[in-house]
């Protein structure tokens, strides 16, 4: 006869109840990681919800109030600096509207209203940015003062600079900006902001301005 027989056989019972234990341990905490792992996705996209709708309750708020100054400015203005528009265009916030200016060469070929192809990405940058703020868009062309020659495809600066602003407008609709946001108005040299002159002063003249109006109340 074997001895010892019933003591192996109790150790090999105890032995499977150990692995039972251990694999039951095992499984709870693989249990325990996947809820923790949808805890925390939970909670970031409650964050992540939680901070988009602070946004737009700012914006909003500047859309109602009609206000650019103090932390809705600043807010206005981060939304165009993470899309590095301010690399491309001169930023002004008053409480009346934030003013984007774009020189010619950025836009616009010289005495030209077709935008450049190597615009079309800064202004489709510009309008991801314009869909976050609910605000009206204003759409300017502004020229220096000299004559276009007489073989120009415009008679006038007048009409060039109305052109260049509805080029802009256009280009702004087909990236997805309603129609009844924008406007385009042309005022060809007579709205100088620098002295025509010189060269420097010239160029600060041909430009397109973008404003986005404050609401009124």
């Amino acid at each position: 006869m074997r001895s010892g027989g019933p003591a192996r056989s109790s150790w090999l019972e105890r032995e499977e109840d150990l692995e039972n234990e251990l694999n039951r341990g095992a499984l709870w905490a693989i249990t325990y990681g996947d809820v923790m792992s949808y805890l925390m996705i939970f909670f970031l996209m409650m964050f992540a919800f939680t901070y988009s709708r602070g946004m737009q309750a700012q914006l909003s708020a500047m859309a109602i109030e009609g206000k650019f100054g103090g932390k809705a400015g600043i807010v206005v203005e981060e939304i165009f600096s993470k899309r590095g528009i301010q690399m491309i265009a001169r930023i002004q916030v008053s409480d009346e509207r934030i003013r984007l200016s774009f020189l010619e060469p950025v836009l616009f070929d010289e005495a030209k209203a077709e935008l450049k192809e190597s615009s079309t990405p800064h202004l489709a940058k510009l309008a991801e940015a314009l869909k976050d703020i609910p605000n009206a868009v204003q759409i300017e062309g502004h020229t220096d003062n000299v004559p276009l020659g007489p073989h120009a495809e415009f008679h006038s600066n007048w009409e060039l600079s109305a052109a260049r602003a509805f080029s802009v407008l256009r280009f702004l609709i087909q990236i997805g900006i309603p129609p009844e946001r924008l406007s385009a108005l042309g005022y060809g040299e007579y709205m100088p902001v620098a002295p025509n002159n010189t060269p420097e002063g010239r160029s600060l003249n041909r430009r397109i301005e973008i404003n986005i109006l404050r609401r009124k109340a």
